[in-house]
């Protein structure tokens, strides 16, 4: 296993990752576009420089870290992003999505950069997740960013402990997740 900067070959790898737990689960057909496009395409496209991706033996995408390096330049080019799935059947993702947004924007002073993080099930709980947000922050560190943040499920105790053992203090409980940051 390796980390090492994304690469335009990862695309459609990494987006395989990114939809894993969604792939053929029934109902989720629907979204699982608006996902590609919220969740995936606007940082492999506008911030490749901030997405590093861990790969097996053969250099086949198993995990990724990607995020935006700064809350203000993430929101003014995210709204196109919005906009392409804008006609999504399932408002609710939708409004999920934007209110997320707006729970960045909350923590952008002392935390202006965020992260998103997936690693394939077969590959989870072996450290990978730990040398991907390493890398991650790292490279903020290099661009001189002052902070990084994530939201969580409020519920999932598993993620919430990962985050607390690589660094991330709890900055508060939301109807929405659970906001942690780091300092960097």
């Amino acid at each position: 296993m390796n980390i090492r900067k994304y690469q335009e070959k990862d695309f459609e790898a990494t987006k395989y990752v990114c939809l894993n737990d969604m792939l053929g689960k029934e109902g989720y057909e629907k979204v699982i576009e608006y996902v590609e496009v919220m969740f995936c395409r606007y940082y492999l496209e506008q911030e490749p420089q901030n997405c590093f991706v861990a790969v097996d033996e053969n250099d086949k995408v198993i995990g990724y870290t990607y995020g935006a390096a700064d809350y203000d330049n993430y929101q003014n080019n995210f709204s196109e992003y919005i906009n392409a799935v804008a006609e999504i059947e399932n408002r609710k993702f939708l409004n999920d999505a934007l209110t997320e947004m707006f729970d960045h924007a909350i923590y952008k002073k002392d935390y202006p950069a965020h992260l998103h993080i997936d690693i394939l099930p077969d590959y989870q709980s072996k450290g990978i997740g730990s040398k991907l947000i390493k890398a991650f922050c790292d490279n903020l560190r290099e661009q001189k960013v002052k902070g990084v943040m994530l939201i969580v499920g409020t519920e999932n105790e598993g993620a919430r402990r990962f985050y607390e053992r690589n660094g991330f203090t709890l900055l508060q409980d939301m109807p929405t997740g659970a906001a942690y940051g780091m300092k960097l």
